[in-house]
C-alpha cells in the first residue's frame, strides 16, 4: 500500500524549476503524512536521532523515503499543491482498506465509518 500510496505522490505538481530537486515530491509530501505517526516536536531531529541510533530512521523504513526534507522544505515543496490534488490518494487508500476488511472494526452505528475530527476545518470563525 505505501508503494502505490509513495506513486501517487510522485504525480504531484512540482513548481520548481531548474536543478533544485534534491527532494522529490514524494518524500516531502510522505514524510509530511509520517508526522502524524511520531508526534514528536521537531520531525527532523527525531528522525535524525532515529537514523544514527538505528542506522535507519522510522520516515525511511516505514514509508520508503529516501532523503529527508526539513520542515521549512516541506512546507516550499507542498504549501503550492492544492488540497484537491491530493485528495484522490487518500480516497484510493480508503477503497483498498475497505475491500481489505480493513475498516471492518471501525463501523458504528447503522455501519456508519467513525472517523477521527480535530475540528480546526468543522468550528472556524469567517472573519
Amino acid at each position: 500500500m505505501v508503494g502505490s500510496f509513495r506513486q501517487r505522490l510522485s504525480s504531484l505538481p512540482d513548481k520548481r524549476t531548474g536543478r533544485n530537486t534534491r527532494y522529490g515530491m514524494e518524500d516531502a509530501a510522505l514524510s509530511a503524512f509520517s508526522v502524524f505517526f511520531t508526534q514528536t516536536p521537531s520531525f527532523l531531529a527525531y528522525q535524525r536521532t532515529m537514523e544514527g541510533s538505528k542506522g535507519k530512521s522510522n520516515v525511511q523504513s516505514l514509508f520508503g523515503v529516501h532523503q529527508i526534507p526539513s520542515d521549512n522544505q516541506i512546507r516550499d515543496l507542498l504549501d503550492p499543491v492544492a488540497p484537491k490534488q491530493v485528495f484522490p490518494v487518500f480516497a484510493e487508500i480508503l477503497q483498498v482498506l475497505e475491500q481489505q476488511g480493513q475498516l471492518a472494526s471501525f463501523r458504528s452505528v447503522a455501519d456508519t465509518l467513525l472517523i477521527a475530527l480535530d475540528g480546526t476545518e468543522y468550528f472556524h470563525s469567517s472573519q
